[in-house]
């Protein structure tokens, strides 16, 4: 059985498991399949495009390294939008601060945007809500090999036929 533990601290509760944290994944920036600031968004539409902060808990058993994909399935494209695409992230890693950028070994790779690193969402104006998917994937290779003109989906696919387990947090964004 888990031990669990509760902590008050400046009249918050603080709930520690005594056990590994389990792999989750967080955001002060963002709170799952909510709204997303303009902070977050393109600066292509108007937004400051600064990437949030993210954290997870530890790797399921086996896992060598992660990768971080963050997607738009909404967008009127075959296959959907990239907006960050991160592999060979140490398995160490519990997160990234907002704004950060990851050292490597981790690399990043082009995006849907034609480059690589983070940009935010811009959804075409009146098109609705679009959902953000932060995906951290726990992968069974330290490293993935990738050919430099693979599309951001089949950097999807090669990242999920290494997976052993993945987690998702939703960011929501429109503009009107």
């Amino acid at each position: 059985m888990k031990k669990i533990f509760a902590v008050i601290f400046t009249g918050m509760f603080i709930f520690a498991n005594t056990e590994a944290m389990a792999f989750d994944l967080y955001s002060k920036t963002i709170r799952d399949n909510s709204f997303m600031s303009i902070e977050q968004a393109s600066d292509k539409c108007g937004g400051k495009n600064i990437s949030p902060d993210l954290e997870w808990g530890k790797a399921p058993e086996g896992a060598k390294s992660l990768a971080l994909i963050v997607h738009d399935p909404d967008a009127p494209v075959e296959h959907g939008w990239y907006h960050w695409i991160v592999v060979d992230i140490p398995v160490t890693a519990i997160g990234i601060k907002k704004g950060a950028k990851f050292a490597s070994p981790a690399r990043e790779i082009t995006t849907s945007w034609g480059a690589p690193g983070y940009d935010g969402p811009c959804p075409p104006p009146g098109h609705g809500k679009h959902r953000y998917n932060f995906t951290v994937y726990a992968l069974n290779t330290e490293e993935i090999e990738l050919s430099p003109d693979m599309k951001p989906y089949e950097v999807e696919e090669a990242v999920k036929s290494h997976s052993l387990g993945e987690i998702t947090l939703t960011g929501i964004y429109e503009r009107k």
